[in-house]
């Protein structure tokens, strides 16, 4: 589970109507994985410095690549959250970074996770009623306030075994991150629902 970013509302009595014991509403963006299967991709790029708002895949032999973005949604009071998009794009002139070898991509898997506000702070805030969102792999807790089920990353698996995860940041606003160690892929995987990776 991880802290999103601390909320300090004058009132949460918005929360109260909304019920973290419903079923939470599903947010999603602009995702259409299936031209991405049987593409190679041969390099990334990404924002240096801690705003980092998309990813970008060079898919090889073509002049196009695939950019990964978040788009805001309104969840509830003071409660939002960023589902991941995708776009096929000409070829920006970004710093690419080759991957390790190239991989040509067998399936695309959306991942789905849990968001979901509580009431209180974990650090110094400001504020009558602090409230701290944050995100998992689910289900909300009892002590939610409201909740909500947000697609907000993919999976993608190469014919050779190779997976990366491009996900939208469970601690920055509008941030993008890849993921592609094996390390750090499952890690990644960890803070979202279950999915069976093809092997």
């Amino acid at each position: 589970m991880s802290q999103l970013h601390r909320l300090t509302p004058e009132r949460v009595m918005f929360f109260s109507f909304v019920g973290a014991h419903m079923q939470p509403t599903e947010f999603r963006g602009t995702l259409d994985l299936a031209s991405s299967v049987g593409t190679t991709v041969d390099a990334y790029a990404q924002d240096e410095g801690y705003w980092h708002l998309f990813v970008a895949l060079r898919l090889g032999g073509t002049t196009t690549s695939l950019v990964f973005t978040t788009e805001g949604r309104s969840a509830g009071y003071r409660f939002e959250v960023f589902p991941i998009s995708v776009q096929s794009l000409a070829e920006p002139k970004h710093a690419w970074r080759s991957l390790p070898r190239s991989m040509l991509i067998s399936s695309a898997v959306p991942l789905w996770r849990c968001e979901w506000v509580e009431a209180g702070a974990t650090g110094e805030t400001m504020g009558l009623h602090p409230s701290t969102q944050y995100a998992g792999r689910g289900p909300a807790p009892s002590t939610a306030l409201v909740s909500a089920r947000v697609l907000a990353g993919v999976l993608l698996e190469g014919s050779l075994g190779e997976q990366l995860v491009i996900a939208a940041s469970d601690s920055a606003p509008f941030n993008v991150e890849l993921f592609s160690s094996e390390q750090a892929v499952k890690r990644a995987l960890e803070n979202f629902e279950p999915v069976r990776p093809n092997k």
